[in-house]
């Protein structure tokens, strides 16, 4: 089984294998932390497929992006939060009328 690596590896490998030279220091080690290993490498590496590698020259221009991703799931968030709760609610309404109705039985 292949072992994760540590945040300085991940740190080192981000700055040899892809150019982010500007990936040093504790302060962008805490950014790149609080990011999570799938956002700060995984995920904003290519666009769907491996093959549409971003080209992302910079901790910087990655940072960008994340907060981009941020600033978009922020604006919608609370929407689908409020559809997500609006439907459970209209669900368990329509469980409880039915649990009070003696004559409903599961189908």
């Amino acid at each position: 089984m292949k072992k994760g690596m540590s945040i300085n590896s991940l740190m080192k490998h981000m700055r040899t294998n892809h150019g982010m030279e500007d990936l040093r220091g504790s302060d962008r080690k805490i950014l790149l932390r609080n990011m999570g290993y799938f956002h700060g490498y995984k995920g904003f590496r290519f666009v769907r497929k491996p093959k549409n590698a971003l080209p992302l020259p910079s901790f910087d221009a990655l940072m960008d992006i994340y907060g981009f991703d941020s600033a978009i799931k922020a604006a919608i968030y609370p929407e689908i939060m409020f559809i997500e709760t609006a439907v459970k609610n209209i669900v368990l309404a329509r469980i409880l009328e039915n649990i009070e109705d003696p004559g409903w039985r599961p189908s």
